[in-house]
């Protein structure tokens, strides 16, 4: 998202994603981290050719932000098809939008809303948010990494180290990481 929105025409070329069909999907998100400091949300819903860029920090202006970003991709999407012959989203002509939201209230919480910005989007899918309202707290980013544990597999099942699933049965098999 950084490099499409922010980046050099050289380094936007080599974010070609051959791989990645884009048709085959309704829309993406993501976020883009401003001079290192700072963190936005990004949203492109491609069933209403609407983008959004989200910032939780208040004082800027979200709407001209996405429209820059819908300029951006709409660039980007041509260069794909330019350089490899993808027409993926190629004829989307994205759209400026904002969605409502609550406002961090402090300078460090920007990274935590915006992942909270984005869990919302995905339950909400495929409709849009129509607000993003985030409790902010002293303890926003302890629940969301304990959230974000629960979720992960077992460390019974894998090898935290090397992710292996069947662990190996006898010393000899056995091949440690140090």
């Amino acid at each position: 998202m950084g490099v499409i929105l922010h980046g050099t025409r050289e380094q936007i070329a080599r974010q070609e994603l051959k791989k990645v069909t884009f048709d085959l999907y309704d829309g993406a998100i993501g976020f883009v981290n401003i001079r290192n400091v700072h963190w936005k949300f990004v949203y492109l819903h491609a069933l209403s050719n609407h983008i959004y860029v989200v910032d939780p920090l208040q004082g800027s202006n979200e709407v001209e932000d996405s429209r820059k970003a819908a300029y951006k991709f709409g660039e980007y999407f041509k260069m794909r098809r330019n350089r490899l012959g993808k027409e993926d989203w190629v004829s989307i002509k994205w759209q400026p939008a904002k969605i409502t939201h609550t406002f961090q209230n402090d300078a460090t919480s920007c990274g935590a809303f915006v992942m909270q910005m984005a869990k919302m989007t995905v339950k909400e899918f495929p409709k849009i948010p129509k607000t993003f309202h985030i409790k902010s707290s002293q303890h926003l980013r302890r629940d969301m990494a304990e959230e974000i544990l629960r979720g992960s597999v077992s460390k019974d099942d894998f090898c935290s180290f090397c992710g292996i699933e069947d662990l190996p049965t006898t010393a000899v098999d056995a091949v440690w990481i140090q």
